[in-house]
C-alpha cells in the first residue's frame, strides 16, 4: 500500500514547516511577493501539493536553472539566437518549462533513433531473398 503524502512528510522531514522551508529554498516567490507572505501562502497549500513543488525545484536545479533550461529549450528547437521566444519562455511556470523540456528531449531522441530504424529497413529490403520455388500444377486424373 503506498503511503500518503502526510506520511511522506513526516518520514522525510518530521512536520511540514520544514517542508516548506525546503520548497522556498528551491522555488522563487511571485513577483512583487515577500518572502514572508509566500511563506504564509504556502501555509495553505497541500502536502502533496508542496511535495510535487519541492520535486519540480530539484529537477530545475539539477538542470541549471530557469537560464539553463531556457537555453537547452532554445537549443534543441534550433533557434538559439531567439531572443522573443526565450523571453516568453522565461516568463512561463518552472512545471511548464521543465515539461516541454522533457518533451523535446524525448522528440530528439525518437528523432535520431528513426534514420537508425530507416537505414535497418533499408538493409534487410536489399537483402536478395531465396527464390520462391514455383508450386507444382499438379492436375489430378480423375
Amino acid at each position: 500500500m503506498s503511503k500518503s503524502p502526510q506520511q511522506i512528510v513526516k518520514e522525510r522531514f518530521g512536520e511540514k514547516s520544514s517542508l516548506i522551508d525546503a520548497v522556498i529554498g528551491l522555488v522563487e516567490a511571485a513577483a512583487g511577493e515577500s518572502a514572508d507572505a509566500h511563506k504564509r501562502r504556502l501555509r495553505n497549500v497541500s502536502n502533496a501539493k508542496l511535495l510535487h513543488l519541492l520535486a519540480i525545484g530539484e529537477r530545475v536545479k539539477a538542470l541549471g536553472g530557469r537560464e539553463g533550461i531556457v537555453k537547452q529549450i532554445l537549443e534543441l528547437k534550433g533557434q538559439p539566437k531567439d531572443h522573443e521566444f526565450a523571453d516568453h519562455l522565461r516568463k512561463l511556470a518552472l512545471g511548464r518549462i521543465v515539461d516541454m523540456l522533457g518533451s523535446l528531449q524525448r522528440a530528439a531522441k525518437r528523432a535520431a533513433a528513426a534514420p537508425a530504424k530507416v537505414a535497418a529497413k533499408a538493409k534487410a529490403a536489399a537483402k536478395p531473398k531465396a527464390a520462391a520455388k514455383p508450386k507444382a500444377a499438379a492436375k489430378s486424373t480423375r
